[in-house]
């Protein structure tokens, strides 16, 4: 009997892993257009549009849209950032995707949300949780991205992601073979760029070696005892969210007027 209890316990987790999460966004809804169809994204814009800080464009786990994006949206909208949801499980699983697609995609986001506030050239930050994570960093890997992103907000991303969600990606297995990216991969086209990374210090899937191979600044943010959800994406997490988003500012501020200074010994 203890044995049945086992094995149905673990089946159970197993169709909790692989299925969607389901939960349905607080915020309004944006849709793109896209090569490969339409395509629906959570929306937050900030209570005062005419004031916005700049823009998040959202990635989720693998599940979908769940509490800790929801969280982490209304946190930002609610400090001022307009956030729009990048979906990973919808997008995975309603079309086949490579990365010129993935890239198109963030971009657009991107694009739809300054026309919603209507004040074009805000600051724009890629950013997600775990697949979310990983995705922003392919996203962000072009040449072709958008020129007012300022950085990378990535919370708990693996070593590796997919072009797209397989069953093994939701046990848990490092994606491996076609299809697939090392978000070291991507490392030489981030120039210019400032990557923020938060690591749970109480997750075993959390990869920080690739920030090594950056030459763009980097800093990870550490939440010691915390496991993968970062707490449920509480205010623990918020504040380090809020710091790496104004760390981000602060280098590119810095950088600007390294760059400004080049630029006249140049002349």
């Amino acid at each position: 009997m203890l044995g049945l209890i086992v094995i149905a316990c673990a089946i159970a987790f197993i169709v909790h892993l692989v299925k969607p999460r389901n939960f349905d966004a607080t915020g309004s809804e944006i849709v793109l257009h896209l090569k490969g169809g339409d395509f629906k994204c959570p929306w937050f814009p900030p209570s005062k549009k005419s004031t916005a800080k700049g823009i998040v464009v959202l990635g989720t786990g693998d599940g979908g849209w769940s509490y800790w994006e929801d969280n982490t949206a209304q946190a930002l909208a609610a400090n001022g950032y307009a956030v729009i949801g990048w979906d990973c499980r919808d997008f995975a699983d309603s079309r086949f995707y490579d990365h010129s697609d993935l890239v198109d995609g963030f971009h657009s986001a991107a694009d739809s949300a300054q026309s919603q506030l209507g004040t074009p050239g805000l600051p724009l930050w890629y950013g997600g949780w775990s697949t979310g994570a990983e995705q922003s960093v392919a996203a962000a890997g072009s040449p072709d991205r958008p020129k007012p992103l300022m950085g990378l907000l990535l919370a708990a991303p693996g070593e590796r992601g997919r072009y797209g969600i397989s069953t093994s990606d939701l046990l848990g297995v490092t994606p491996t073979g076609d299809d697939t990216f090392a978000l070291a991969d991507f490392a030489s086209q981030l120039d210019g760029l400032h990557v923020a990374q938060f690591a749970a210090g109480l997750d075993p899937m959390d990869h920080t070696d690739w920030l090594t191979e950056l030459r763009t600044p980097h800093k990870i943010f550490e939440l010691p005892g915390c496991l993968h959800d970062m707490g449920g994406a509480g205010e623990e997490f918020q504040a380090k969210l809020r710091e790496a988003i104004r760390w981000s500012r602060s280098e590119k501020d810095a950088t600007s007027v390294k760059d400004s200074r080049l630029e006249r010994v140049r002349e």
